[in-house]
C-alpha cells in the first residue's frame, strides 16, 4: 500500500510540475478558474463602448479588485487588439497576450485593492457570440446583441470571465443617435458629445452578477413600453419584423410570470427593469442577461400563431424569467452545476404555465418535449450524470444538452413528487435568501430542501444526479380474488446506471365495450431495487395497467406482452390528453427499440388519427408519420426497393389530403396537415400536387399560404427538381418579392438544397471556411441543414471524405455552435454497417476532435446502430 501511495504521490507531483510548465490554452479549465478565484474578489468593471457600424468597436474597460494572493493573473480576452495595459498606474510594456487571454505578472499584483485599464478594439462578431452585428436587408439598418454564455463575454472586452468571479458592472455607451442602447440597468443619463451624430448613454452600476449574463445591445429597435407593479417593461424587435410581433402576448405571458414567481419564490424581482429584445441570427432560443433578456427571431411568425407556438412562447418567456432568481440571483460556481439553472428554470416554467395562464396542457408539452429529449439523450453512449463533471469552458457547452435540461427538469417533478410541494417551495425559498447575488454548489441546494422536508437528500442525489443512465421497468399483473397483484422488475442498463428509488402512479383501465367506453383509477407505487411488488384491492379486474400514468416518474416502460388491441381501444376512448400520448410514445419507442416496424404503427396511426379530437395529439402522430427528417415512417420508405417505396409514400399522401377534406377551415390541424404534405412529398404524383399549391392552381378552404409556407415548398421541391429552369425561375422570382433575411436565408438553402454534386461542392467549400465566408455563420447553419435530405445519399457519398478531414482542420478556439452545426448536419447517416465502421475507425483515429465535434459523432454511431436494428427488423416485409 505505501509503494502505491508513493508511486501516485510522484505521479502527482509530475503532473504538477506539468501543468504549472504548460502554458494556458483558450478555453478557461476548472484548475485556473478555481486558483483565479483564490486570488482576486469584489471585482467592479467600468466598461466606456463607442459603437458604430464599421467592422469593430473601441473601447476601455477599467477594472477594481481585491486582490487575496501575488501570483500571475489571467485575463480574458480572444482576438480583439490591445492598445494599452495599465496595472496600479504602471503601464504594462512586453505583456503576453496569446490564446485568448493576457497574463498579468504576478509582481505587478498587490494585496488589497488593485486596477488594471485597459484600451482595446474588438471585431464584431458573426458567430453570434460576443457582440454579434446583423445588417438587414430590408433596410440596411445595422443591429447589434451580445451573447456571452458560457465563455463569450471575453469576446467583447478584457474580462475574468468566470461564473463564481461576479462584480457590479458601470457602462457608458457611445452609438449613433437613432440607436436604442440596452443593458443590465436603465440608462440614468442620455446626452449629446462632440459628434452630433452620436448620443452618450450613461448607465448606473449593476448589482453584483455573473459575466456571463451582463449584457449591451443596440441598434434602431422599434420599442413597446408597459410595466408590472412598478417594473418597467420594454419590448424589442428590429424595425422590418415589428408588424409580425404581438405585443400584448409578449406582455400578458411575462406579467402572468411576475405573478406567480413573486409569490412563489418570497423574494420580489431582484432587478430594477424587464427588457426583451429579439434579435437575429440568434444561436439559441433565448438567453437570460439580467435584465434584458434575448430571444431569437423564431418566435416570431409572419402568418398567425398556432396554439402550439403561443404556448412554446409562454413558455420560453418564463423559463428566462425565472432564471433571474435561478441563475442570476443565485449563480451555480462553476459549469457542473449549469444544471440546476437550466433544469430549475426548465420545471418552474411549466409550474408556473399550469398555475397561472391559459396553457393548461403545459404539463403534455413538457412530457412531449423535454421528457422525450432527456429519454433520448439518456440513451446514447455520451450520456453523463445531471451534476456533470466539466473540466473547461470547452466541455461546458456540450453540456448544454437534453440531460441538462430535460433530465434534470424531469428529476425534480419526481423529487416533488416524492417531498410534496409545499416543501419543495420552502427549500426554494431557504435557498434562494441565503445566497443571493452569490454563487452555491448542488450541497447548498440539498442542504435546504432537506432541511424542510426530512427527506435524505444525500443517497436520493447520488442516485438520480450524480449516477448516469434511465432505468428501465417491466410491469407484471395477475389478477384473482378481487386483487391485483403487480410486480415491477427494474433494470439499470448501461455502464455505471444504478437502482434508483422511484414514485410512481400505476393506471388501469376498466372497459365497457357495449357502449364504446372505459373507466380509469390509478394508485401511487413507490418501488426501489431490482424487485417491488404492490397489492391493490379491486371490485373487478382491469382490462390494461400501465406504470407511470401521469408521468411523475423517470424511467423506460419495457413491453411485454403487451396487447395491442386493448392498447387501440384506450387510445381510441380514453378522453384524457395526457395518458393517451404517453401510451402512444411508448408504443413508438417499440419502433425505434426495432420491436415493431414503422408499417404497424402506421396501420394504428392512420386508423386512430380519424376518430382523435385533441390537436395536440394529432400534431405528434403526424410528425412520427411524416417527418423528412429522423425516425418516421417516411424516412423508413427510403430503406424499400423503388416502387414499394413509393407505394408507401402515395399512400400517407392520400391519408393527408383525406384528413385535409374533412377538416376545419383555418384551424391550426389544417395547417400541420399542410405541413405534413410538405414534408412527405417525394413522388411525381406528390411533387406535381405541391407545386400546384404554391402557383395556387391547387388550394384548401380558410388555409393561406404564407411566405414562409412558400419557402417550405421551394426547398423541398428544389431537393428533388432535375428540371432547375422551373424551380430557379420560381426561385428568383420569391428573391424578389421577399427580400428579408429569412427570405435570404431561404434561397440560400433552396440552393443548397438542389441534388446536384457540383452546387453541393460550392457550398461545401465555403462551409470549410466560415471565417473568410461574407455569410454570418447563422446563414452557414442554414445552408448546411438543407444540403443532404434523406433521399440524396448517393451525392452525400461523394463528400464523405471532405466531410472527414474538415474535421480534423477546426480548431478547438472555432466557434462551437458552428462546429455542431456542421457535424451534426453532414454527418454520415446511411443506415449501414459500412457507416457504422467508418464513423467508430475515424473517432478512434481522432481522440483529440474539438468537444461539440466528438460529441456528435459518438452520438451519430449510436444512431446508426438504432437505425440498422430498425432497418433489420423490417427486412422481411422489405422482400430482402
Amino acid at each position: 500500500m505505501k509503494q502505491t501511495l508513493t508511486i501516485l504521490t510522484i505521479g502527482f507531483l509530475i503532473l504538477f510540475q506539468h501543468c504549472q510548465l504548460t502554458k494556458p490554452k483558450y478555453h478557461l479549465t476548472l484548475q485556473e478558474a478555481e486558483s483565479r478565484y483564490e486570488t482576486i474578489e469584489n471585482i467592479k468593471y467600468n466598461l466606456d463602448i463607442q459603437l458604430t457600424t464599421k467592422e469593430s468597436f473601441k473601447g476601455k474597460v477599467d477594472i477594481h479588485f481585491v486582490g487575496k494572493r501575488i501570483r500571475d493573473l489571467r485575463l480574458d480576452y480572444f482576438q480583439g487588439e490591445i492598445k494599452s495595459i495599465v496595472m496600479n498606474d504602471e503601464v504594462l510594456s512586453g505583456f503576453e497576450y496569446k490564446n485568448g487571454h493576457i497574463q498579468l505578472p504576478s509582481d505587478k499584483l498587490m494585496i488589497g485593492n488593485n486596477k488594471v485599464s485597459v484600451l482595446f478594439e474588438t471585431p464584431y462578431a458573426k458567430t453570434g457570440n460576443g457582440l454579434h452585428k446583423f445588417i438587414d436587408p430590408d433596410d440596411k439598418e445595422t443591429y447589434l446583441y451580445s451573447q456571452f454564455e458560457a465563455f463569450h463575454a471575453n469576446k467583447m472586452f478584457p474580462c475574468f470571465d468566470q461564473p463564481d468571479l461576479k462584480a457590479t458592472f458601470q457602462l457608458q455607451v457611445r452609438a449613433p443617435k437613432n440607436w436604442k442602447v440596452i443593458s443590465t440597468t436603465l440608462a440614468s443619463l442620455q446626452s449629446k458629445t462632440e459628434n452630433p451624430e452620436e448620443i452618450l448613454h450613461q448607465f448606473p452600476e449593476s448589482k453584483k452578477i455573473s459575466t456571463y449574463v451582463f449584457s449591451l445591445h443596440a441598434g434602431p429597435y422599434q420599442v413597446w413600453e408597459d410595466k408590472f407593479e412598478s417594473i418597467p417593461l420594454r419590448l424589442f424587435v428590429r424595425k422590418s419584423l415589428a408588424k409580425y410581433v404581438d405585443p400584448k402576448d409578449w406582455f400578458t405571458f411575462t406579467k402572468e410570470g411576475f405573478v406567480f414567481f413573486n409569490a412563489y419564490f418570497g423574494i420580489p424581482y431582484p432587478f430594477e427593469k424587464y427588457d426583451q429584445i429579439i434579435v437575429p441570427e440568434f444561436n439559441f432560443g433565448a438567453m437570460e442577461n439580467v435584465a434584458a433578456v434575448t430571444f431569437s427571431e423564431r418566435f416570431v411568425s409572419r402568418s398567425p400563431m398556432t396554439r402550439s407556438q403561443r404556448e412554446n412562447l409562454s413558455d420560453v418567456v418564463l423559463h428566462e424569467m425565472a432564471h433571474m432568481w435561478f441563475g442570476n440571483l443565485v449563480t451555480m460556481k462553476w459549469w457542473n452545476g449549469l444544471w440546476l439553472n437550466e433544469s430549475f428554470a426548465t420545471y418552474m416554467a411549466s409550474l408556473a404555465q399550469s398555475k397561472n395562464s391559459e396553457f393548461q396542457e403545459t404539463w403534455i408539452s413538457f412530457f412531449e418535449k423535454m421528457k422525450q429529449w432527456a429519454y433520448e439523450e439518456d440513451s446514447f453512449s455520451t450520456n453523463h450524470p445531471v451534476e456533470a463533471k466539466v473540466n473547461d469552458t470547452e466541455e461546458a457547452f456540450t453540456q448544454f444538452d437534453g440531460i441538462t435540461y430535460g433530465k434534470g427538469a424531469s428529476v425534480l417533478k419526481q423529487l416533488v413528487f416524492f417531498i410534496g410541494e409545499d416543501s419543495f417551495q420552502k427549500g426554494v425559498q431557504n435557498y434562494l435568501r441565503k445566497y443571493s447575488y452569490s454563487n452555491s454548489t448542488l450541497a447548498d441546494f440539498l442542504k435546504e430542501l432537506e432541511f424542510v422536508s426530512g427527506f435524505s437528500m444525500k443517497k436520493w442525489s447520488k442516485d438520480w444526479l450524480e449516477t448516469k443512465g434511465t432505468n428501465q421497468i417491466e410491469l407484471t399483473t395477475i389478477c384473482a380474488d378481487n386483487h391485483l397483484y403487480g410486480k415491477i422488475i427494474q433494470s439499470a442498463p448501461g455502464p455505471e446506471n444504478k437502482f434508483r428509488d422511484h414514485k410512481t402512479n400505476l393506471g388501469i383501465y376498466f372497459f365497457d365495450k357495449t357502449n364504446l367506453s372505459l373507466r380509469f383509477e390509478e394508485f401511487p407505487v413507490v418501488y426501489s431495487g431490482r424487485s417491488s411488488e404492490a397489492i391493490i384491492p379491486l371490485t373487478t379486474c382491469p382490462d390494461f395497467a400501465f406504470i407511470n400514468s401521469d408521468d411523475h416518474d423517470f424511467a423506460i416502460w419495457k413491453w411485454t406482452n403487451t396487447n395491442l388491441e386493448n392498447l387501440e381501444y384506450v387510445l381510441e376512448h380514453d378522453k384524457v390528453p395526457m395518458r393517451k400520448l404517453i401510451l402512444w410514445t411508448d408504443y413508438f419507442r417499440q419502433v425505434t427499440l426495432a420491436n415493431l416496424t414503422f408499417d404497424d404503427f402506421k396501420n394504428s396511426a392512420v386508423r386512430l388519427y380519424k376518430t382523435e379530437t385533441d390537436t395536440k395529439i394529432k400534431r405528434w402522430i403526424l410528425s412520427r408519420l411524416t417527418s423528412d427528417t429522423g425516425a418516421s415512417y417516411f424516412t423508413s420508405r427510403f430503406w424499400f426497393p423503388e416502387t414499394k417505396r413509393n407505394e408507401g409514400i402515395d399512400s400517407l399522401q392520400s391519408f393527408l389530403l383525406e384528413e385535409l377534406s374533412k377538416v376545419k377551415p383555418g384551424s391550426d390541424e389544417q395547417r400541420y396537415l399542410v405541413l405534413s404534405l410538405i414534408d412527405s412529398t417525394f413522388t411525381d404524383p406528390s411533387q406535381k400536387r405541391l407545386y400546384d399549391v404554391l402557383e395556387n392552381k391547387l388550394s384548401f378552404p380558410g388555409f393561406k399560404v404564407d411566405q414562409d409556407l412558400r419557402w417550405n415548398m421551394i426547398t423541398k421541391l428544389s431537393s428533388l427538381e432535375k428540371d432547375r429552369n422551373k424551380i430557379q425561375t420560381i426561385i428568383d422570382r420569391e428573391k424578389k418579392l421577399d427580400p428579408s433575411s429569412r427570405g435570404v436565408n431561404a434561397s440560400l438553402a433552396a440552393e443548397a438544397a438542389e441534388p446536384n454534386a457540383k452546387v453541393k461542392e460550392k457550398w461545401i467549400q465555403v462551409l470549410l471556411n466560415p471565417k473568410a465566408s461574407e455569410y454570418s455563420t447563422s446563414t452557414l447553419r442554414v445552408v448546411s441543414y438543407s444540403l443532404f435530405p434523406e433521399y440524396q445519399k448517393d451525392i452525400q457519398l461523394q463528400f464523405l471524405d471532405l466531410y472527414f478531414n474538415a474535421l480534423d482542420q477546426f480548431q478547438h478556439t472555432d466557434d462551437e455552435n458552428y462546429l455542431d452545426a456542421f457535424a451534426k448536419s453532414m454527418a454520415p447517416d446511411f443506415c449501414t454497417d459500412e457507416t457504422l465502421l467508418i464513423l467508430k475507425k475515424f473517432t478512434g483515429n481522432h481522440p483529440k476532435l474539438p468537444a461539440p465535434v466528438k460529441k456528435t459523432l459518438f452520438k451519430q454511431i449510436d444512431l446508426e446502430g438504432k437505425c440498422i436494428q430498425m432497418k433489420q427488423k423490417h427486412k422481411q416485409i422489405m422482400g430482402m
